[in-house]
């Protein structure tokens, strides 16, 4: 069977809008999560009910969402060593972005596979620039 180009057309647009409808779905997760940090799962279920969507495909999108944190990142093959203090330092000053220890950590760590000294030399470009730790 020979596919037109006309189809494949069709095809490649159908495909393009569902990627649309599913980043859509991200940012309005996002935003959900972002307004109610620790909803209980009637909550999210009913979130996925008001949006319109299968309460199962609303989960597969929020752990594509987990999954694309954790899966990706400098740390993620990364085989040397943190240094101890600047991987607790880094910590803390991730905490300004989540109130979970393991994503503070996988932020830190992510951070000094790229520059081992990285939260040194925020401190020290914050201080230059007036900027409170």
């Amino acid at each position: 069977m020979k596919i037109t180009k006309r189809e494949v057309q069709f095809i490649l647009k159908r495909r393009q809008a569902l990627a649309q409808d599913e980043m859509e779905i991200k940012k309005k997760i996002a935003d959900f999560f972002s307004n109610n940090p620790n909803p209980p799962d009637k909550d999210v279920h009913a979130f996925a009910e008001n949006l319109g969507i299968d309460e199962h495909k609303f989960e597969e999108v929020i752990y594509s969402l987990l999954g694309s944190f954790f899966g990706q990142g400098r740390s993620k093959d990364f085989d040397g060593e943190y240094d101890a203090d600047e991987l607790k330092r880094g910590v803390e000053v991730e905490k300004e972005h989540t109130d979970c220890d393991i994503i503070a950590e996988r932020i830190a760590k992510d951070h000094l596979a790229e520059l081992k000294d990285y939260y040194t030399k925020l401190s020290t470009m914050e201080k230059e620039a007036g900027i409170d730790e």
